[in-house]
């Protein structure tokens, strides 16, 4: 535990308090189960951009971006271009259909609607569900550590007391309450970082003496930690993973328009920059600090106690629980809709809106709670864990996100098929053959699962004409 003053309290708490407020607040409008999954299609660009930054922008980038940057030197900042690339595959041929989709309220509704497979739906929901558990196991390590590091909760007290504020909210106020909140959350996120640099480079003795000391230090720091194949792997894992990822595309049902859906992928390209350049200096200025930490994923946390003044340094930890409970909610969301809503829609397909919602609720609590158990025991730095949740999802679901928007002949058959070797590839690649040419598992996932989609696809029997006039209008026009 770090000496911490009363500020850090006083701040913490009213910011919590506040997040709360804003949770039973926009929780008050929610009347149907489209209304707590996609805000009834309500929102805007600039809330909606924001509330798509602070959701990808999750532990894994306070903490863990950080604590490798911290631990590896500046190298790690390429793989931004790979995740900025994504967003931009996303704004061309798929956010914009996501919208426009008027059929369903989840990721898993897409798959049923475009390939006419309650099959795939089923399968889709799973995958998420799966991979999402290990993405929260992440944000609950990454909370543990900031409790423990700075007030001595023990970790799973520090993550049960994170999560628990993000689940009264999210169970509330629903993807209203989460996206309102995550707007203010990505304005804390933005501008502590903006305060808290300078001021920590100015205690670091300026930029010129950090260089010269990381320099001296380790030269590979300010060089090429990471080789071009693994900058390569892991900006094809989370750009691969972000044009498709299932909690940004759900964020896309609750905009306006398909020009709301650009504009706020624009506006979240902002947030971002900000906080990629932050997150770099951040991790190179602690380590010209503190050369050594007991943990690379605390020097954003000892950052902010040690080196900050009290107010920027409560600021930039709010900060921190801000990009975790914004992620959690938002896979919350996901996850819990995957059950109440695809699996047990499927199921039971005469059950009313009310019993969905129930069993939403019910599986908000079961999948936040899931997580706590393994994060007992993490298995590796908190990055390394985005990292393989981003790679399994993109495996699985990449192909027949973007072709199936885009490429009339795909097939339910080709979906199924995809979904299951993209899984598998990855599996196999990871555990079996244990990373092969050091080449990052996501690029043979995604190229294999869309080999076979294609492949399937063209010798199997294609979808209805129906199911495809929903997302080629053109089909429409031609009748």
């Amino acid at each position: 535990m770090l000496e911490v003053s009363s500020e850090f309290y006083y701040i913490v708490i009213g910011y919590f308090i506040m997040i709360l407020g804003i949770g039973l607040w926009a929780g008050k409008g929610n009347k149907t189960s489209e209304d707590h999954l996609v805000a009834g299609r309500s929102i805007g660009s600039v809330i909606g951009g924001a509330a798509l930054a602070a959701t990808q922008m999750s532990a894994g980038t306070f903490v863990g971006t950080m604590g490798i940057h911290y631990l590896t030197g500046a190298s790690y900042i390429w793989f931004w271009p790979g995740l900025w690339l994504g967003w931009v595959v996303s704004a061309i041929w798929i956010a914009p259909k996501i919208q426009q989709f008027k059929g369903g309220v989840t990721v898993p509704d897409l798959v049923e609607k475009r390939y006419n497979s309650k099959a795939g739906k089923m399968l889709a929901a799973v995958l998420i569900i799966i991979a999402y558990t290990v993405y929260l196991i992440a944000q609950y390590v990454a909370g543990g550590i900031i409790m423990n590091t700075i007030f001595g909760i023990p970790m799973f007290w520090g993550a049960v007391i994170t999560i628990g504020i993000t689940l009264i909210y999210t169970l509330k106020g629903g993807m209203r309450a989460t996206a309102y909140s995550d707007f203010v959350q990505a304005l804390i996120m933005g501008g502590s970082f903006l305060i808290a640099i300078p001021i920590a480079l100015s205690q670091a003795g300026g930029i010129g003496f950090v260089g010269s000391f990381l320099t001296d230090l380790d030269p590979n720091i300010l060089g090429w930690h990471y080789g071009f194949k693994d900058i390569l792997g892991f900006a094809a894992a989370f750009g691969f993973s972000m044009a498709i990822a299932p909690y940004e595309l759900a964020r896309l049902y609750s905009l306006r328009s398909p020009k709301t859906v650009r504009l706020a992928i624009g506006f979240s390209f902002i947030f971002q920059a900000v906080v990629a350049v932050s997150v770099a200096m951040g991790g190179l200025v602690m380590r010209s600090l503190y050369p050594v930490l007991g943990s690379p994923d605390s020097a954003s946390s000892v950052m902010a106690v040690n080196v900050l003044p009290p107010v920027v340094g409560a600021l930039l930890l709010v900060a921190i629980l801000a990009s975790i409970m914004s992620t959690v909610s938002g896979v919350l969301i996901v996850s819990s809709s995957g059950i109440s809503h695809d699996i047990f829609g499927v199921l039971k397909p005469k059950a009313t809106d009310k019993q969905k919602m129930v069993l939403n609720r019910i599986a908000v609590v079961v999948l936040a709670v899931i997580p706590l158990y393994f994060s007992l025991n993490p298995f590796d730095l908190v990055q390394f864990m985005v990292l393989a949740q981003a790679s399994l999802v993109a495996s699985f679901f990449f192909a027949l996100v973007l072709l199936g928007l885009n490429w009339k002949r795909g097939t339910a058959a080709g979906a199924l098929a995809s979904m299951v070797s993209g899984v598998i590839t990855v599996l196999i690649w990871l555990f079996v053959l244990d990373n092969p040419y050091d080449i990052n598992e996501v690029i043979p996932g995604v190229l294999i699962s869309t080999i076979t989609f294609i492949i399937v696809s063209l010798i199997s029997k294609p979808t209805p004409k129906e199911n495809l006039e929903i997302f080629f209008p053109e089909l429409r026009q031609k009748a």
